[in-house]
């Protein structure tokens, strides 16, 4: 059964670490709250789901995964699980490299965003990158029986998010207009999204097994996270 997975002055100012990388207040490891809960969520639902067995294991695949050809019903399935397969596909994760993984990339890049929106814009972000995720696997693999887990989609859209923020001015992320000036921004998009169609090209497989890379789902959830971004930015910013 085919599976997918998814799956960066003054001699004061020198002496500390980069710009971009303080952007947020205080230190990277010193994570908002949300954050650290959201990864505990992961790893606890992940653990509960290795304890549980075998059988636990592929019911909550059946009951919770993303998989395209449900939404044609031509497979078995919980009535309604087409909708919240939608979300719960990011609280799935094909073994503990891949939730580990992912974790560690929420920490780096959804502190600066928790930061500086709060905990519930960046809940509203981590939500819309996940559906943009969901929504490009959607389009590729219409009425296909594959089955996609994992966060990366959510991590994608904080990465994405997190890159006005990290090459902004401390406690001023770039504007729309600046973001589209600000070479170094562009640039770290550009590496991520590089990196992002090579796996696709190459057909890498995951982390802990050969279940394959879903890149799909993290354009899909770059793109939405950094549209969200920019239409939540008009309001202002709300640091936690």
């Amino acid at each position: 059964m085919p599976r997918m997975t998814d799956s960066t002055g003054s001699d004061t100012e020198k002496a500390g670490p980069p710009r971009e990388l303080r952007s947020g207040s205080g230190p990277i490891v010193n994570a908002p709250p949300v954050v650290v809960i959201v990864i505990a969520v992961l790893i606890g639902i992940h653990l509960a789901i290795q304890l549980g067995g075998q059988d636990w294991q592929i019911w909550s695949l059946y009951a919770f995964a993303l998989i395209p050809s449900r939404f044609s019903g031509s497979i078995a399935m919980i009535e309604g699980s087409q909708y919240w397969s939608l979300v719960t596909y990011a609280f799935l994760h094909d073994g503990w490299a891949h939730v580990l993984i992912n974790s560690l990339w929420l920490l780096i890049f959804g502190t600066p965003v928790a930061r500086q929106f709060g905990t519930l814009r960046f809940l509203f972000i981590a939500l819309i990158s996940t559906l943009g995720g969901a929504a490009a696997m959607l389009a590729r693999f219409w009425d296909q029986y594959i089955i996609a887990v994992g966060a990366s989609a959510a991590v994608s859209g904080l990465l994405a998010a997190a890159i006005p923020v990290m090459f902004g001015p401390p406690g001023a992320p770039l504007t729309f207009g600046e973001f589209l000036r600000s070479r170094r921004a562009i640039i770290f998009m550009l590496v991520f999204l590089g990196m992002t169609l090579l796996t696709g090209v190459q057909g890498l497989p995951g982390f802990a097994d050969s279940a394959r890379i879903a890149w799909e789902a993290h354009l899909g959830g770059f793109f939405a996270g950094l549209i969200a971004y920019f239409f939540m930015s008009r309001e202002g910013v709300h640091r936690s």
